[in-house]
């Protein structure tokens, strides 16, 4: 394509934190009207290319160019201004304000004081940007009311406010269902239709080949793909171009069900629910309950975990426990890996380390003290296992990229004294290929040690690689049980509901 169709134009560009070399000469071309999708494992400088295209950090070398004329941004604002408007897997939004505040916020921006309110986008102006990304709320409505699916798109609503040249899209559909997820895409598809330039973020391949029309892939700092056609790759080409692997094969067949390990009887989701919901998970099985964004299938499985308090009848080993007791829960064995690991996983601001040590205290303490000689003996081999990266047990985990905390998250899992059951939800949202790969792998050796094993996710790719069988949720209840070797379209089916239960 002639150089008259680039919308921005990033080449040489380094960036050294310290001792580490997050980028080196790396290289990305984004063109008008065209979705591109930005690949890599963490570690391989995504992150950081996107903070400087965004203006979040300055590069130490290298050239930006905006529609053919040189750019160079001090802040967020001034790249927003310039039209490179970011949508971050994490929203920016503020769920105290009304959603017309919110949408209005690049223009609260601009007053002060007493005149701020004035500056408020018309209202008329404020529906038409929520109707194109297919939203019907009340601009009046706190934004905190909205689920995260319908924040998620309020910000992008909102970014249709700006003189939009570059869309810069991280995560954007880790909160969204399928739904919210379609309407999204087309969306963007209608900006790039007017010229818009859109980068994608996403970890999820069937996403990237839905969207994005050409991709660049980063692998320790360096382009190693540069503004290739999607089209003309596969997978396993785009894998193996991220970290030199292939794609995961589906899970062994387990011979026979070994005994019970985790067991709950009459689940009810709504007080208004009619009868319940029974799920039994064996030993040395990983059962894969998939369910679309508000059927109740996180819900479910939290409960199972303990974390969830509700009707119904809880057990591990043959030991109950009341639901919602998530301490009792644990001192029996059960695991939980929470959906969102910055609001419920995670210690940002204390180590590694003690992030993973936190399920065995009572184990490493004496007399309340912690032993820090036996606290690194237990947790350091843990970490080791699962590839952290960089590896600094004692450094704060919110230091971490995505992948690695999750990683922490997986390892106190595994830490945990008498663990006989894990219940993981959405274990790899927002990782990268390689990340996912260990956390992957870290579950099928729990289950082969004889584990019994929840996993809770919306990514049919990770049920399929995973899962010995699928139990689907559909408004609260348990609406399939399907067999390990069936077919995606009847995941789907059963998914949406096309399918008798």
């Amino acid at each position: 394509m002639p150089a008259s169709d680039e919308a921005l134009l990033a080449t040489g560009i380094a960036k050294t934190y310290g001792a580490t070399c997050a980028l080196r000469d790396a290289r990305l071309t984004l063109r008008r009207g065209r979705v591109h999708a930005l690949l890599g494992e963490n570690g391989a400088g995504k992150s950081t290319l996107v903070k400087i295209l965004v203006g979040a950090v300055t590069p130490d070398a290298g050239r930006l160019d905006l529609d053919g004329a040189a750019a160079a941004f001090g802040s967020v604002t001034q790249a927003i201004h310039a039209g490179i408007v970011p949508i971050h897997q994490h929203l920016s939004l503020f769920p105290e304000l009304s959603v017309h505040e919110n949408l209005s916020a690049f223009a609260l921006a601009g007053g002060s004081g007493l005149w701020a309110g004035w500056r408020l986008v018309d209202p008329s102006r404020a529906r038409g940007w929520l109707a194109e990304v297919g939203l019907d709320v009340d601009l009046a409505a706190p934004l905190g009311t909205l689920s995260l699916g319908e924040r998620q798109l309020v910000e992008v609503a909102r970014a249709l406010s700006l003189d939009c040249r570059v869309l810069v899209l991280d995560e954007p559909t880790a909160a969204l269902n399928a739904g919210e997820a379609d309407r999204l895409f087309a969306v963007v598809r209608r900006l790039c239709a007017n010229g818009t330039a859109a980068l994608f973020i996403s970890h999820r391949f069937d996403e990237i080949e839905a969207l994005a029309d050409d991709v660049t892939v980063l692998r320790d700092g360096r382009t190693v793909i540069d503004a290739a056609l999607i089209r003309r790759h596969s997978r396993e080409e785009l894998t193996h171009a991220m970290l030199g692997a292939g794609v995961e094969a589906r899970p062994e067949r387990l011979c026979a069900r070994a005994e019970p390990v985790l067991v709950g009887r009459g689940f009810a989701g709504r007080r208004d629910a009619s009868g319940g919901t029974d799920v039994t998970v064996h030993a040395g099985e990983i059962v894969g309950l998939a369910g679309l964004i508000g059927s109740g299938a996180l819900t479910l499985a939290a409960w199972l975990a303990g974390a969830q308090a509700g009707a119904g009848e809880l057990s591990v080993a043959g030991h109950g426990f009341i639901p919602g007791d998530r301490r009792r829960a644990a001192a029996l064995g059960i695991a939980y890996v929470p959906a969102d690991r910055h609001a419920e996983g995670l210690f940002a601001r204390l180590s590694a380390r003690r992030n993973v040590s936190v399920s065995a205290l009572g184990h490493l303490a004496r007399l309340g003290w912690l032993r820090a000689s036996q606290e690194a003996e237990r947790i350091d081999p843990l970490l080791r296992r699962l590839k952290l990266h960089p590896a600094q047990p004692e450094a704060e985990a919110a230091t971490f990229s995505g992948g690695n905390q999750q990683k922490l998250l997986i390892a106190r899992c595994l830490a945990l004294p008498g663990l006989k059951a894990m219940v993981l939800l959405e274990p790899t949202r927002g990782v990268d290929v390689a990340a996912r790969s260990v956390i992957h792998d870290a579950i099928r050796e729990a289950a082969a040690a004889g584990l019994a094993v929840l996993v809770a996710t919306s990514d049919l790719d990770e049920l399929m690689v995973l899962a010995h069988r699928y139990l689907v949720v559909r408004d609260n209840r348990l609406a399939a049980e399907l067999p390990q070797d069936a077919p995606r379209a009847a995941l789907l089916s059963a998914l949406s509901g096309s399918m008798a239960a």
